[in-house]
């Protein structure tokens, strides 16, 4: 294994307080801190990429097949973060305003709609920034009319379907150069609940892959991008019995990587 990586102890919720210092944003009572090792790169825009189930044993278990990540957490650094959840909207909502679920409060998609805490896009856009959403339609609808790009995407069209939408809407938002982008896949957790197994989990993999390469070539040199799991595998052979759980994260400067499409 080539890639750089650390096991100091991190969770999902520094993930935004670090993203708020490089846009020079001021979050309201994170429950994270700011991942220094990121700060140092000089970096003015924040891609965020949440992957659905990318557990850190996973991605282990994945990356000497995953060209485009492989190459940038050998750039970058692969870092095993805490998950704050098992379930997807509580911890997306953990990473995207660095509260722990006990203090943001949201646990459901209708949650998600009706709460008043602010998420760093929110908080981007309030101060002038621009900014991109494109995840399923439920969770892009949460931002409708506060960030200028949102980009909704239907979670009923084939898994792979929707994750090759999720990275064409991705490009064509990072062609603007937005500040802050935060986009979302599924192909991994889907084939999971599939029952698909390995090969599908590969498969499934493999293509997001393809995606982040493409992404990462679109963005401007300047962007740091963070890849992140939202929670581990929780069905199916692959998934962890024991904790500690944890989730991948790959922190790189796009720049750095040599793609391979």
């Amino acid at each position: 294994m080539t890639a750089q990586e650390t096991v100091k102890p991190f969770s999902q919720i520094d993930i935004a307080p670090t993203a708020a210092h490089i846009l020079g944003l001021q979050l309201p009572k994170p429950d994270g801190h700011p991942i220094d090792l990121a700060l140092a790169w000089g970096c003015k825009n924040v891609a965020i990429i949440i992957i659905d189930s990318l557990g850190y044993d996973l991605l282990r278990w994945l990356l000497p097949t995953l060209e485009n990540m492989r190459d940038l957490s050998t750039v970058g650094q692969l870092l095993r973060i805490s998950a704050v959840s098992n379930h997807t909207t509580p911890a997306i909502a953990s990473i995207l305003s660095g509260l722990l679920p006990e203090h943001h409060g949201i646990f459901d998609k209708a949650g998600a709609k009706e709460s008043r805490i602010l998420s760093l896009p929110e908080i981007a856009a309030m101060s002038g920034q621009s900014c991109a959403v494109i995840m399923e339609q439920n969770g892009a609808d949460v931002y409708q009319g506060l960030i200028d790009m949102v980009y909704g995407i239907s979670d009923r069209i084939p898994p792979q379907d929707f994750d090759r939408e999720a990275c064409r809407m991705t490009c064509l938002a990072l062609l603007k150069r937005p500040r802050l982008l935060v986009s979302y896949f599924i192909g991994i957790d889907k084939s999971v609940h599939l029952g698909l197994g390995r090969e599908g989990i590969t498969k499934a993999a493999l293509f997001i892959d393809c995606c982040i390469g493409e992404i990462v070539k679109t963005a401007n040199e300047d962007t740091l991008f963070i890849i992140c799991g939202d929670h581990p595998v929780h069905a199916g052979p692959l998934k962890r019995t024991i904790g500690p759980y944890c989730v991948a994260m790959i922190m790189a400067l796009g720049k750095g990587a040599q793609m391979r499409i």
